[in-house]
């Protein structure tokens, strides 16, 4: 069991990554006194939403590249404080502003404090082994709440105000646990030897988040022009899906050793987690989330594996290709737990020899996905094109994952094996 120390990095971590990713992963704040029923303002959303998130993560890498050599850990968690008092700030400012002008601003804004607070935070509690348990217990909870629960209550702009955002209270409570932490470690020394590998190895992974956020944006985009409900699209379907598993790879060679199996793994679990349908919200299902992502990041750190990780994803789905079938109440709880059990196993089986290898593998679950242009009638993302078969979006994001397994043998065959570090950072030993 933690002692009190070790329980409240863990807490600390679990509240800064819930903020983090909801800053990555989800639309900010409508103003109290603004008009609520203005396209402007929806479609200002659907379109910063997704290129937020990317630049957030480019953000994310490079605070971690820049911070990982730091050897004073109180020092990163006061980076992580002010990073999350700065989002507290654009929240608090956003609840008052009454102009639909300045909403994309204040949402690239809220994505870059939640990149920088991702970044800083990842390497401070990577390090630890309780609050890497956190810290991955919070990516998988938000990543499944974005992708199982409505952005919109429905694709009308009429109930814009129902848009989901980071909470208050959840920016007011990881501001003052990280500043706790911050003094908790304030006096701490972490060595940190440098890594045995390339000269250049500090520039590749911000290379490697770079390729990838753009072209799965641009993938992304490309489709949503392009798509239309009413003819075939397996053409413009497969382009998107090539160059997904393109960008995946490239980007996984650009990092050291075997590092980038987790981004192949991220980026069909982003896609798989698309696939699935949306409800209005969590409810009580929040406490199975974090029952079961808990169970299996603990399983992912006892068996880890990229190969069970993506046989996971594939279960999902499939899963999602035939839940047409299945009433909708038990298909989206089926759904919920399938997905919770394959990102928390896949966040404890990551194993990478540079410490923001893990930040960009595990941030990539909140990159944009060439799923969010196939509309569904179970998935409530504001578009003008015509739904298609419920199943189509599962058997896209097959295809996504069979080639990302591809991709990930072929990784393995032109790098050699070497031994990798199991959950947190291997030049730390583990709290007692």
């Amino acid at each position: 069991m933690p002692k009190i120390g070790n329980g409240l990095d863990a807490v600390t971590a679990f509240a800064g990554a819930a903020a983090a990713g909801m800053s990555l992963f989800l639309p900010f704040t409508f103003g109290i006194g603004s008009t609520l029923e203005s396209p402007y303002r929806v479609t200002s959303l659907v379109n910063s939403v997704p290129r937020a998130a990317a630049l957030g993560l480019i953000v994310a890498v490079v605070v971690a590249v820049l911070i990982r050599p730091i050897t004073r850990p109180g020092l990163v968690w006061l980076v992580a404080t002010g990073a999350a008092a700065a989002s507290g700030v654009n929240y608090a400012l956003g609840l008052w502003m009454t102009s639909a002008d300045v909403l994309s601003t204040q949402n690239y804004i809220d994505a870059l404090t939640g990149g920088v607070l991702l970044g800083s935070l990842g390497i401070c509690a990577l390090r630890l082994w309780w609050a890497a348990i956190g810290f991955a217990l919070g990516i998988v909870t938000v990543f499944v709440y974005g992708e199982v629960v409505a952005v919109f209550s429905s694709n009308t702009a009429a109930t814009a105000q129902t848009a989901v955002h980071t909470p208050i209270w959840l920016i007011g409570g990881a501001c003052v646990l990280l500043a706790a932490n911050t003094l908790r470690h304030r006096h701490g020394f972490m060595p940190t030897p440098s890594p045995r590998l390339a000269a250049d190895l500090p520039i590749s992974p911000i290379v490697s988040i770079t390729v990838l956020s753009l072209s799965l944006l641009l993938a992304t985009e490309w489709l949503g022009l392009e798509f239309d409900g009413r003819r075939n699209n397996f053409g413009s379907i497969a382009v998107a899906v090539t160059v997904t598993v393109v960008a995946a790879f490239i980007a996984a060679v650009l990092l050291p050793g075997r590092d980038g199996a987790a981004v192949l793994v991220a980026v069909s679990l982003a896609a798989a987690g698309d696939a699935l349908g949306d409800a209005e919200a969590l409810g009580p299902h929040l406490v199975l989330v974090l029952a079961i992502g808990a169970a299996a990041i603990l399983a992912g750190l006892r068996w880890a594996t990229p190969w069970g990780a993506l046989l996971g994803v594939g279960a999902v789905c499939v899963f999602a290709a035939l839940a047409d079938r299945l009433p909708w109440s038990i298909a989206w709880t089926s759904g919920v737990v399938l997905l919770t059990a394959a990102t928390g196993f896949a966040a404890g089986s990551v194993r990478v020899t540079y410490l923001p290898s893990a930040v960009l593998g595990i941030g990539a679950l909140y990159l944009p996905s060439v799923l969010w242009s196939i509309p569904t009638r179970h998935r409530q993302w504001p578009t003008s094109s015509t739904p298609v078969d419920e199943g189509t979006p599962g058997r896209v994001a097959l295809a996504i994952t069979i080639s990302a397994a591809a991709a990930l043998m072929l990784l393995y065959r032109i790098r050699p094996a070497t031994p990798a570090p199991a959950g947190p950072d291997p030049t730390t030993p583990p709290d007692p």
